[in-house]
């Protein structure tokens, strides 16, 4: 099955930090083969300058990041949904309505890291590095011959193999 540009949608509640990171890796890493979009629950209405900056430490520049409602994008059509909320920490993910094929890949959110500047970055750093590896793993895969449920499967497989690195 061709899903070629495939639209992800990188869902968490604040859309300030991990999802604006998903949604900027997936439009700079992703080629023509993938789309990022991003959105929250209960959107902060801002992105974290913490997120911006550790893009820019890897040259990525988002097109235009927005803290924005997950009902604004209601009328987009999505391939693909990837939760980045921290299920462990007792956030609550959003729910995405639609019969959509969602994925899951919980990410401590760096926002509400405390400390020094060191500290900050370095929790930031840590969620750049862990999507960048999931979103590569799944770049990689060939998407000519994966329906949906083949792409949330590696989609799965990949947080697995990549969840303690």
């Amino acid at each position: 099955m061709q899903l070629q540009p495939v639209t992800i949608l990188v869902l968490c509640t604040g859309n300030s930090c991990r999802s604006i990171i998903g949604e900027a890796l997936i439009n700079a890493l992703g080629e023509d083969r993938f789309r990022g979009l991003s959105a929250g629950s209960h959107p902060t209405g801002q992105v974290n300058p913490g997120a911006l900056a550790v893009l820019a430490r890897h040259g990525i520049t988002p097109a235009n990041p927005a803290s924005k409602s997950m009902d604004d994008l209601a009328d987009e059509d999505i391939d693909l949904i990837i939760t980045v909320c921290d299920s462990a920490a007792g956030e609550a993910c959003p729910v995405w309505l639609g019969d959509v094929p969602k994925l899951h890949w919980g990410l401590p959110d760096p926002a509400h890291v405390q400390g020094t500047d060191e500290d900050i970055a370095a929790a930031f750093e840590a969620t750049y590095q862990q999507l960048e590896k999931r979103l590569q793993a799944l770049f990689a895969v060939s998407l000519d011959d994966l329906n949906e449920k083949g792409l949330v499967a590696s989609g799965e497989q990949i947080h697995r193999d990549l969840e303690d690195h």
